[in-house]
């Protein structure tokens, strides 16, 4: 048995729970802005999440001074949709 785009229909619900913050479990703070987010999906979707999340176990990370929050806010979408919106 198989059920088309199954994949597809998770992602999507994942996504809707990140944006009305439900099972959330990492804040990644981006220049004093936190954005909620599941770590196995940044962790799937990114080497360097993953890396960053197999040696801290902590709720919140920070991302480095050079990322802008509305960059970030783009990436964090990708993650949870696959399409990037180039502004």
């Amino acid at each position: 048995m198989e059920i088309p785009n199954f994949g597809n229909s998770i992602l999507e619900c994942l996504n809707e729970q990140r944006l009305q913050g439900l099972f959330c479990d990492v804040s990644v703070v981006v220049k004093g802005h936190a954005f909620k987010a599941h770590r196995a999906v940044l962790a799937a979707s990114s080497s360097y999440f993953r890396d960053l999340f197999h040696s801290s176990k902590s709720a919140v990370v920070e991302l480095p001074a050079a990322v802008q929050p509305q960059s970030f806010q783009q990436i964090l979408s990708f993650c949870y949709t696959g399409r990037l919106s180039m502004n």
